[in-house]
């Protein structure tokens, strides 16, 4: 299995092209269109799309979260999910909503600002020895 970044970064990209080649059969916009059902396909479709991109997200940040040992919303949290239709997906998994990636994203941000903070910390006490040692063997030295 590719790390959480490539495997997201990967996904990401078929998604994308997916997009384009739906963006390419786009029906035009008239009477005919509408009445033969291709619009509302075409918009069905679209919205189909959106879904497997944030399918994609919530399975990125859910592993990173993981990893990083962060809580996420719970399923059940009004606002924060939605569902794939059964319709569209056999599985009706979850998905965060534009709230739920927002919360998710910055409890992330915030672990890793604690955990740079931290290794700050030890890194500048290790200069701070090295400095030191340095001082004084040149001052023996001379």
């Amino acid at each position: 299995m590719l790390p959480n970044y490539i495997q997201y970064r990967y996904d990401l990209l078929r998604q994308k092209r997916s997009a384009k080649a739906l963006a390419k059969k786009e029906p035009q916009n008239c009477e005919q269109s509408h009445e033969s059902g291709a619009m509302q396909s075409y918009y069905r479709d679209l919205e189909l799309s959106d879904q497997w991109r944030a399918l994609i997200q919530t399975d990125y940040y859910r592993r990173k979260a993981e990893s990083l040992l962060v809580e996420i919303p719970s399923i059940n949290d009004a606002g924060m999910y939605s569902r794939v239709e059964w319709d569209d997906h056999p599985d009706e998994p979850y998905y965060l909503t534009p709230a739920g990636l927002k919360v998710v994203k910055a409890a992330i941000r915030e672990e890793q600002k604690h955990r740079r903070e931290s290794i700050g910390y030890w890194f500048a006490i290790a200069v701070g020895l090295i400095g030191a040692i340095t001082g004084l063997v040149s001052v023996f030295k001379a």
